[in-house]
């Protein structure tokens, strides 16, 4: 009879074999361990301290999970592990596990740190899905991937300058081939476009970012100076239609159609007068009269707010270690051309610093100017091995829906391009060789166990 202890070593190996069988890079004889960290960056509105190349400013993410606070190379906390090929050559395919991003807090952005006129609480709550990379993802060549439109979406020209367009790209008229997501009631005015030139071997995969339950977001509006709105976002998986995909059936495809988040407005109204511009006795709540179903409040009677529904669609490509650039010429508020170039090296196990970046812009309301100031923090990397470098191009189309879509019609509000970026560091602390026979390598252990027992 085996020992309590043994038997305890031996639910061990079976549970490392079965969690690591499931992680295995698909297609490879043998597979390693290796340890990683991984730094992301988003492409996005302007910011006067980083408008190259494109115009695009960038929020710089830490790197994680977090990594050192000291020149000597103590780490806050431990490395991911990720599954690669033998050595983990460059161009070698790998996958890294879901929640080595797992972030929570929350965020406010006044109109003195984001935009005039609005505020915005963030409440964060996401991890990422299972990072599966390798060759022959994406684009077959360079690609520009774009809505067909009735009335054209030809490729943008520039008239001298690059914040000033020509013509073209505005993807006026409905789609050419309507699409299933929402039955295309959202196909209409889908500008813009993603140019795509895919790297060595076609190098690229999925990752995904997924909410948690209390993941959301709210916002009061007082640009407009008769009317106080006040906004609730929720976070949603879809994807080319279909609702409620999970982080391991999550895969990108090139011109995926996605959604991230719907946002619900209402209108608010100072109790009695109608004037909007106390926030402190109002809620979010229908009050009487609402439609016949209950769902909704009307526009008339009693009622103390009326909503309407902001659909926030996104048209992507998978990850590449290529070329991408993302073009809409009806961006909002500025026209931006995020871009980037990824890339797949060996530094041979170089100590490198990698600096991070708070680029903090605060709007001053009397001269009507932006003022940006930069705090720095260093992070250590040390034996740094192989690098991959990936881009994600991403074009967002966002739809109005009225109350009553029968009576008023749906409508394009913002559209903006964006690009995430996605470095991962693979690290020296020891790894262990992992085969894909993985079961035998555990009945050898269970054998000895059992004879030593």
């Amino acid at each position: 009879m085996s020992s309590p202890r043994s038997r305890q070593v031996i639910l061990v190996l079976i549970a490392s074999a079965v969690a690591a069988g499931s992680l295995l890079v698909p297609d490879a004889a043998l597979a390693e361990l290796a340890l990683f960290r991984v730094e992301q960056r988003w492409h996005n509105s302007p910011k006067p301290a980083v408008t190259t190349p494109g115009g695009a400013g960038v929020d710089q993410g830490y790197i994680q999970p977090y990594t050192t606070k000291t020149t000597m190379g103590e780490y806050i906390y431990p490395p991911g592990v990720a599954i690669v090929e033998p050595g983990n050559p460059v161009g070698g395919a790998f996958t890294l596990p879901a929640e080595f991003v797992n972030i929570t807090g929350t965020h406010t952005r006044t109109p003195l740190t984001g935009w005039p006129g609005y505020t915005t609480i963030v409440y964060t709550s996401y991890y990422n899905g299972p990072g599966k990379f390798g060759p022959n993802h994406g684009a077959t060549g360079p690609t520009r991937i774009v809505f067909p439109t009735t009335m054209g979406n030809p490729y943008p020209t520039y008239n001298g300058t690059l914040m000033k367009w020509a013509g073209g790209n505005y993807g006026y008229g409905a789609l050419v081939i309507p699409t299933t997501t929402f039955s295309g009631r959202y196909d209409l005015s889908r500008g813009g476009s993603i140019t795509v030139t895919p790297g060595p071997n076609r190098f690229g995969g999925t990752m995904r970012l997924f909410y948690g339950p209390n993941a959301g977001f709210f916002q009061y509006i007082y640009y407009f100076s008769n009317v106080l709105y006040k906004v609730y976002g929720n976070y949603t998986c879809l994807d080319e239609g279909k609702f409620g995909c999970t982080p391991n059936t999550f895969v990108s495809t090139a011109g995926d159609i996605t959604q991230i988040y719907a946002a619900y407005r209402y209108v608010l109204n100072e109790r009695g007068t109608g004037t909007g511009k106390q926030t402190g006795s109002n809620t979010a709540k229908a009050t009487t009269p609402t439609t016949e179903d209950g769902r909704w409040p009307t526009q008339y009677g009693n009622a103390s707010y009326v909503v309407v529904v902001f659909r926030y669609l996104n048209n992507i490509h998978p990850w590449t270690t290529g070329y991408a650039k993302v073009h809409n010429p009806k961006g909002s508020p500025t026209v931006i051309t995020p871009q980037a170039q990824g890339y797949d090296t060996s530094l041979g196990g170089a100590d490198i610093t990698v600096t991070h970046y708070d680029w903090n812009a605060n709007w001053n309301p009397t001269l009507s100017t932006v003022t940006t100031t930069t705090v720095t923090t260093r992070q250590y990397l040390h034996g740094v091995g192989r690098i991959v470098s990936m881009v994600r191009p991403r074009l967002i189309h966002t739809y109005v829906v009225p109350l009553d879509p029968s009576e008023d019609p749906i409508y394009n509000m913002w559209n903006v391009a964006r690009l995430w970026r996605l470095k991962v560091f693979f690290l020296p602390e020891p790894a262990g060789m992992l085969l894909l026979g993985v079961g035998l390598g555990c009945l050898v252990v269970l054998h000895g166990l059992r004879r030593r027992s």
